[in-house]
């Protein structure tokens, strides 16, 4: 009992944050907890242990539990969906528990108990506070629930149209262009439309609110057993979760647009292919590494399909692991590791599967080297370069033009601030154990992803975002291996952590330092990371050849760890809100009450397959002209309605003409014009024949008219029954 009273701290932050946010009542909050626990991570947990064997504590069970519960959970969704069955689908999970109470009792229990140090408990716990504040108090008060927000972030409107379009259907269509097939991973959405199925609340509080909460616990509880199972040292897990928790701390001073890396409110699909990601890693280990049982492939498989479905970025870092282990003990033993082969093979099978049907949003990516950069703010001014994400040849076009000096500055901030969490795990190179090699493969994967890839929406990111965990067990693993060799591990860390509070506070002052341009203040804080690093290096030279003590590698690592978040901290601290708003108001995504109140209306006054012919593909309201941005998700995404066409910049067809004509996949035409004609002349030039062919050709029963968005025909009203109307917004039904 006494184990379990520390994880009081994040449901009493959890509860305090939905009390601030005051638009979750305490059902839903009680609903959602009892499902989570309930239909997932307990028959998950029972499954697990079952095929593989328990952890011997209750929290890492739970934590990969709960992955492998909504593994089964989204086969039984599969199934369920499929057959119509969809508001039965609790059965699914109650068939674990039930027939585990009649045979399997057994696994409800721990034959072998393993527990961890309190100290364990009491790391994890307060960095699952730490995170479920951040997603409360920081993130999610920043977006507000439709119609109370004043702006919508496109891709939580996007990712509401799919998980709307997931409880009614599989395989789904694109929510915006009916008849169309959804390409996308989709599978984080579909966890969410299973448990929009089984406790009946409704998807716009999954998404927004709830949905997140339990998964960022998880993520914590299943990088920290990663670490801990490579390193064999249990604190290492603790490191782990506190460098996963820590660079949340300047939202709970502050609000912003999303969590930071590797996890995220607004990429659902990130955070859940990372916890699959790491579950599957830590199954592979046992299984390729020590001996563990074939059951084992009873989970690996399905929940390594989970991840490529969640995440396109998830079975190439896991293919590259086991790919290099299985290079290096070819060399090492002389003999070829079939196991290794094999696995290989079926993780690249899962990898076909995956790509070919449900991974998505790759189109429009191209190779070049850096490409990353273009998308810091500061890139323009410290190298005079304008290209987009996706343009260019080969090589980053500042560095092909000799802007050396600038793309340098850019790198080196890039790595020792933003991405010091997914290289410092690099430590393991030249052990002579397979696993640091697997460790390895992963995160070279995912650097040489994030290095080479050109996508236009920057997602060359993800690569090294699901490479972070892999960096921390590797961070980890060399830094117990530097504590055993000091023997004093305790003044180190503290030595280190007072260290990278004085460089966080150098670099926050070198950002406030004025500046007569942009590019100036890039090259003022460059110094100051040299200096840093000028420092580090003197110190450890020092501490080795002078004091001739080991234990620099931890040092390192810590340094590593802590000096980015900490300075994120008191830059929000002392320099205040980064956003310049408590919530969410970019101008272009603007929408008007009117607007958000009439998709409401419409939601629930029509049938969940109706088909709705709507003018609002574009954002910002208004006449929509030749490269308007067509991320508009109104109708499809707050009413949850299938649509003839609405936003279709996220679509396959959209994303392969980045670049045509100059402008972004986001603002190129409509890849179905007859659709976008179509709809212009039911609103603006309607007759019973337009009306006659969206009806049967298309299945529309609704047009959804707003007036800013172009002129409606004022005689549509003797053609359609007018239902609604609301500020500017005009809801016609066409019927039968």
């Amino acid at each position: 009992m006494k184990r379990a009273v520390p994880w009081l701290l994040p449901i009493l932050v959890a509860v305090g944050g939905f009390v601030a946010l005051g638009d979750v009542g305490a059902g839903p909050l009680v609903k959602y907890a009892v499902y989570f626990a309930g239909a997932i991570a307990l028959p998950g947990t029972l499954l697990l242990r079952a095929a593989w064997r328990s952890t011997g504590n209750w929290a890492e069970d739970l934590g990969l539990g709960s992955v492998v519960g909504a593994t089964w959970q989204l086969i039984g969704w599969a199934i369920f969906t499929a057959l119509g069955w969809q508001r039965w689908l609790l059965v699914w999970p109650a068939l674990v528990l039930i027939g585990f109470a009649l045979v399997g009792r057994q696994y409800f229990r721990i034959a072998e108990p393993r527990p961890l140090p309190f100290a364990w408990t009491v790391g994890l716990a307060v960095s699952a506070a730490v995170m479920v504040g951040a997603a409360t108090f920081g993130v999610m008060a920043y977006h507000p629930m439709p119609p109370y927000g004043e702006a919508y972030y496109p891709d939580l409107l996007y990712h509401l149209s799919m998980v709307q379009e997931l409880t009614r259907t599989v395989p789904p269509e694109i929510p915006q262009v009916v008849n169309e097939r959804l390409e996308y991973h989709w599978f984080a959405n579909a966890d969410m439309a299973a448990a929009v199925d089984v406790t009946r609340l409704t998807p716009m509080v999954v998404l927004f609110r709830l949905w997140v909460v339990p998964w960022l616990v998880v993520s914590l509880l299943v990088c920290a057993t990663l670490a801990r199972v490579v390193s064999r040292t249990w604190w290492t897990g603790v490191l782990a979760a506190l460098a996963l928790a820590a660079p949340q701390l300047f939202l709970l001073v502050d609000t912003s647009v999303n969590l930071a890396p590797p996890v995220s409110l607004l990429s659902p699909s990130q955070t859940f292919g990372l916890v699959a990601a790491v579950t599957t890693a830590v199954l592979l280990i046992d299984l390729l590494f020590k001996d563990g049982s074939q059951w084992l492939w009873l989970l690996i498989v399905p929940v390594a399909v989970v991840g490529g479905g969640s995440k396109p970025t998830v079975l190439p870092l896991l293919i590259a692991g086991v790919g290099l282990a299985a290079l290096y003990l070819l060399v090492t033993t002389r003999r070829l590791p079939w196991r290794l082969i094999g696995t290989t093979a079926v993780l690249l099978a899962a990898g076909a599967v995956t790509f070919l049907t449900v991974a998505g949003s790759t189109s429009g990516s191209r190779l070049q080297f850096l490409a990353v950069l273009k998308s810091l703010p500061v890139y323009t001014a410290a190298t005079g370069d304008k290209t987009q994400p996706g343009d260019g040849g080969l090589i980053l076009p500042a560095l092909a033009h000799g802007e050396v000096i600038g793309t340098l500055s850019l790198l080196l901030g890039l790595l020792l601030t933003l991405q010091a969490m997914s290289w410092a795990g690099f430590g393991v190179v030249g052990r002579k154990d397979p696993v640091a090699w697997f460790l390895l493969g992963a995160m070279i994967a995912g650097w040489a992803g994030y290095l080479l890839v050109d996508h236009p929406s920057v997602s060359e990111s993800y690569f090294v975002y699901t490479a972070a965990p892999f960096s921390l067990a590797g961070a980890g693993w060399f830094a117990a291996t530097s504590a055993r060799a000091s023997g004093r591990p305790v003044p180190i860390a503290v030595a280190a952590f007072v260290l990278s509070i004085g460089y966080a506070g150098l670099i926050v002052w070198a950002r406030g330092v004025p500046a007569a341009s942009t590019g100036r203040q890039l090259w003022l804080s460059t110094r100051m990371l040299l200096v840093v690093l000028g420092i580090t290096l003197f110190l450890l030279l020092v501490w080795r050849l002078t004091l001739r003590q080991a234990g620099g590698g931890m040092f390192v690592v810590l340094v590593l760890l802590s000096t980015a978040p900490i300075s994120s901290f008191l830059q929000s601290a002392i320099r205040g809100d980064t956003e310049k708003a408590p919530t969410y108001r970019a101008a272009r995504w603007w929408v008007y009450p009117d607007e958000a109140e009439a998709a409401l209306w419409l939601g629930k006054h029509s049938a969940p397959t109706d088909v709705v012919a709507t003018n609002t593909w574009c954002r910002p309201a208004g006449s929509p002209l030749p490269g308007c941005d067509a991320r508009g998700y109104l109708v499809s995404g707050i009413a949850g309605r299938r649509t003839l066409l609405e936003g279709w910049a996220y679509t396959t067809q959209a994303m392969a003409k980045q670049g045509d004509g100059g402008r972004r996949y986001t603002e190129q035409p409509s890849p179905w014009p007859d659709r976008v004609t179509l709809t212009n002349q039911a609103l603006m030039a309607p007759s019973p024949e337009v009306l006659r062919r969206l009806r049967d050709e298309y299945g529309v029963r609704w047009l959804y008219a707003d007036a800013r968005n172009g002129p409606v025909w004022p005689g549509l009203d003797q053609m359609a029954v007018l239902r609604h109307s609301v500020g500017k917004v005009r809801i016609y039904e066409l019927g039968e």
